[in-house]
């Protein structure tokens, strides 16, 4: 009787698994991708280098979609709204980080709560810069001449609340120099006026500054980098200058909505990390200057977001940066 109760038990068990539905293997259809952000921006391009590159890896098509507005946070509360199961991506950047501050309350999602960090997709580095008018050559020299004009210089920013908005704010507050802000709505016109010498300072990406460094219409004064630029080795870093809390990057970066399974965050991650390697698409980086990234796991990107929301909010809140 036993040895029969044993032998129903086996029955029943393997019945139980047959009966079992199978889970379904991930992807099984298209993913898609939202970009907050206009087309044809780094960040786009970003995405859509990496999305060719582990589409064939997934064995399903990326699509991206442009969903631009409100600083970003138009695409970051649809990516919110979606359904945990691997099939919505969010590609954000550094203003990711900083909307909770400059609109305390406001926000109809939490950039960690609601989200999961998946990857750091590269880097792309800062420099000071001012115009050929000013009459300085060096960093040291540049603050000397704004102390000696404290409220008189003015600085090129995109947008309140901006990478190079909030970085020149970091700057000028640890200095002890004051400039004055001019909003523009884009690096071209914000380079157009730096030029012609209608601001005297602007914080930028080394990729917008480098074509007018080259034609020697602009001069750089640091990387805000621990490394020096490969393209302007003759540079000095932030660092170098004395100033080691002061370096700045913009990041691009790839989250999922809460919840989604860890299995599916992982195996996202692992195919990045493989891209990362592929030899055409770090060549394709460098001419946009975007800098690959070390390896790393969801939880490190994680560490990131919150070191950037930690740093950004304090100089929001230190300088009253406020919109509207």
């Amino acid at each position: 009787m036993s040895k029969f109760r044993a032998l129903m038990c086996v029955v029943f068990a393997c019945c139980g698994w047959l009966a079992a539905p199978a889970q379904a293997a991930w992807p099984e259809r298209p993913v898609k991708v939202i970009v907050p952000f206009p087309a044809g921006g780094q960040l786009d391009v970003v995405v859509r280098l990496i999305a060719e590159k582990i589409s064939p890896a997934l064995g399903q098509p990326i699509v991206v979609e442009v969903h631009t507005g409100a600083d970003g946070n138009i695409g970051a509360e649809l990516a919110a709204r979606s359904a945990p199961d691997g099939y919505t991506w969010l590609a954000t950047s550094v203003p990711f980080t900083t909307q909770a501050a400059l609109q305390p309350g406001k926000l109809r999602y939490d950039p960690l709560r609601d989200f999961l960090p998946v990857a750091n997709l590269g880097t792309a580095s800062f420099v000071l810069v001012v115009p050929n008018s000013v009459p300085v050559s060096t960093l040291k020299q540049f603050i000397a001449y704004a102390k000696s004009r404290p409220g008189e210089l003015s600085y090129a920013g995109t947008s309140v609340g901006s990478v190079t908005h909030l970085s020149t704010e970091m700057f000028a507050r640890t200095v002890g120099i004051r400039m004055e802000m001019i909003p523009y709505a884009g690096i071209p016109a914000a380079m157009s006026d730096l030029l012609a010498g209608r601001t005297q300072f602007m914080s930028t990406g080394v990729v917008a500054a480098l074509p007018q460094i080259k034609a020697g219409k602009l001069k750089p004064l640091a990387i805000l980098a621990p490394e020096r630029h490969p393209q302007l080795p003759d540079v000095p870093t932030i660092v170098e200058e004395g100033y080691p809390d002061l370096t700045v990057a913009t990041w691009f970066g790839l989250l999922v909505p809460a919840k989604t399974p860890a299995d599916v965050v992982q195996r996202i991650n692992a195919e990045i990390m493989k891209a990362m390697r592929d030899p055409e698409l770090l060549a394709r980086y460098r001419t946009m200057g975007v800098d690959p990234v070390a390896p790393h796991p969801p939880e490190a990107f994680g560490r990131l977001l919150q070191s950037e929301i930690d740093r950004w909010g304090k100089v929001i809140r230190d300088a009253h940066v406020t919109v509207q």
